[in-house]
């Protein structure tokens, strides 16, 4: 889930800025979106590339009661 867009997508690029936040984009594209959260709370911060890739990847798949597509959050 991305601040500016709120959008849900498949394949990205992901990176961290100079203060931690998790950011990513289309592939293929310039612009970079920060990773946000339906609560509209100030986005996580995180200690690496790394540690922020593996929780993405941790919830991918994941659906809710109805079966829709839980976005990942930060």
């Amino acid at each position: 889930m991305t601040e500016e867009e709120g959008t849900v997508s498949g394949k990205l690029d992901v990176k961290i800025n100079a203060t931690g936040k998790g950011l990513v984009r289309y592939r293929e594209t310039d612009t970079w979106y920060t990773i946000g959260n339906l609560e509209a709370k100030p986005p996580r911060t995180w200690t690496s590339v790394g540690v922020l890739a593996a929780a993405i990847e941790a919830t991918i798949g994941i659906r809710d009661a109805a079966g829709n597509i839980v976005p990942f959050e930060a």
